[in-house]
């Protein structure tokens, strides 16, 4: 009978390769165990070691393989421990060759569209995966800046997304990035490098990709110098990546070394105050933190007045005008002690001169708010009025504390309606998804493009407006209208599923009960039910 069932079925055409054949369950075990076949057929009665046991044995070891069990017994009680034990199918003999053929041509065919549903669940798991984790990463480096949990609520935080935080130093790098065309690119090329590095060195550099805020880079390592060594050469890098695109402009702040976890934020300040240098046309493109007030007081301590320091190229307005285009809230205040320190301290003892720079600083920022349709009088209202504050102030500090926190204002009001436009680009990309859910290749990359966002800051806005991943909003969005044609039309199971975008009706399939909790055709049915 093996020698009929192996000659009487041509397996190279039904794609499928014989590999071995054996008189008894005994014998067979050690040589499926060693060529691990997909399919395992055998009869029940065997002398030594019977079907049943082959079956049970084999399970324990290839819980994946399929086995075809042949018997000449119509017992209840064998089909039943056959299925106790996962047998893929039960045939009873005599069977012509055409209807062994037809089950095993059956059984293949389920294996391969086991294979095509793991490798489908698995890539859209992985995206998923990966989108979890850009969210999760960016809730760290917020956890990290505003040191809002312990430190080993933080460290437990970081190992859940495979981070490892532990080390002696840390030093935090602020990297601005002017929009152009290639930004996304090189924001992908960054990450990359960046990840590359944590695994080449003794320390590690992890990135945060800020969105429209650039990038921040937090490196570690037991020694000072490795970390200030490894700092600078993924400057360098970067620096590289970015030259080699020559429409994109940049800036890098470095904050100071510090020692503890808990104390990140303020080598993240420092690389903020850093990058708020950029602003007083300096020609410098990277600054460190501890050398940013080296030079500062340009304008001398002679004991002079020279007016002319508040109305070069440099002057205090140009500086506000261009740092409010594209300044952020946290620069807001060391720009202006920057601005200051320029000024001289001889020259800001004089109150005539003071008054003359505190209003070209002011009438900047006053034409600003009114260019972007903001309202001063919602500002001064927070602030103070200008006039009274001139009237009554003894000195620079009372005039500088009060133009830093204007200047802070004025850029949260700006930041305000940018997240508006933020919400319209979000609006935007969700009309996309809408109408083009449908696509088999809709992807977060191709969303995030149409709105000109990288993709790992599109995913984490996403999440933080929408309250669900991109991938689970397209999946509801797909199983919504699969559900709608289920009870509207007439069309099978795989038609609905390449009509909302699966490749595979299969994966559909799968989807569709993983997520509504019955299968497709449960579904109809239980809402035709519904309607009598």
């Amino acid at each position: 009978m093996r020698d009929g069932i192996k000659k009487h079925i041509e397996w190279e055409k039904e794609g499928i390769e014989f590999v071995g054949e054996a008189s008894d369950g005994e014998l067979a075990y050690p040589m499926i165990l060693e060529q691990k076949p997909d399919i395992l057929l055998t009869d029940i009665k065997m002398p030594f070691m019977d079907g049943l046991e082959l079956a049970e044995l084999v399970k324990k070891e290839l819980p994946d393989i399929k086995i075809i069990i042949l018997s000449g017994y119509d017992e209840f009680a064998y089909a039943q421990k056959a299925v106790s034990l996962g047998v893929t199918e039960y045939l009873l003999k005599p069977i012509s060759p055409s209807k062994l053929r037809e089950s095993i041509r059956s059984v293949a065919e389920k294996i391969e569209e086991e294979r095509i549903l793991s490798a489908s669940e698995a890539e859209w798991a992985r995206e998923e995966e990966e989108e979890r984790r850009e969210i999760e990463t960016h809730r760290l480096f917020d956890t990290l800046i505003m040191n809002d949990m312990s430190t080993s609520e933080v460290l437990e935080k970081a190992k859940k997304l495979d981070i490892s935080l532990t080390a002696r130093t840390y030093q935090m790098t602020r990297i601005y990035l002017s929009v152009s065309d290639s930004r996304n690119n090189i924001a992908a090329s960054i990450v990359d490098k960046v990840s590359e590095r944590s695994t080449e060195n003794g320390g590690s550099c992890i990135a945060f990709d800020r969105g429209i805020d650039g990038f921040a880079m937090l490196v570690l390592s037991d020694e000072e110098e490795e970390t200030a060594r490894l700092t600078a050469e993924m400057i360098a890098d970067v620096q590289a990546i970015i030259n080699a695109q020559t429409d994109t402009d940049y800036f890098i702040g470095v904050g100071n070394i510090v020692n503890r976890l808990s104390e990140i934020r303020y080598s993240y300040d420092e690389a903020n105050k850093a990058l708020a240098h950029r602003f007083l046309v300096t020609g410098d493109k990277v600054v460190f933190s501890d050398k940013y007030d080296a030079g500062a007081d340009k304008a001398g301590k002679t004991g002079e007045l020279n007016i002319h320091s508040a109305t070069d190229a440099e002057s205090p307005h140009a500086v506000i005008e261009n740092f409010l285009k594209t300044g952020m809230a946290d620069e807001a205040e060391p720009l202006m002690d920057s601005v200051f320190a320029t000024l001289g301290e001889q020259n800001i003892k004089s109150m005539i001169f003071l008054n003359y720079v505190t209003m070209d600083i002011y009438f900047a920022m006053a034409r600003f708010v009114k260019d972007i349709g903001s309202d001063t009088a919602e500002i001064e209202k927070e602030c103070g009025d200008i006039n009274l504050l001139l009237s009554q102030a003894r000195g620079a500090d009372e005039i500088r504390i009060y133009l830093k926190k204007y200047l802070k204002a004025v850029v949260e009001a700006r930041d305000t309606r940018a997240a508006k436009k933020y919400s319209r680009l979000l609006h935007n990309a969700i009309s996309y998804i809408d109408e083009n859910y449908a696509n088999d290749d809709i992807s977060l990359n191709t969303v995030a493009s149409t709105v000109n966002i990288s993709p790992n800051h599109f995913s984490t806005i996403f999440s933080q407006e929408v309250g669900k991943t991109f991938i689970e909003y397209l999946i509801g969005k797909r199983m919504d209208k699969a559900k709608e044609l289920l009870m509207t039309t007439d069309m099978r199971s795989n038609e609905i599923a390449y009509a909302v975008g699966y490749k595979d009706p299969h994966y559909f399939s799968y989807t569709f009960k993983k997520t509504q909790g019955m299968t497709s055709r449960e579904f109809r049915a239980r809402g035709k039910a519904d309607n009598v």
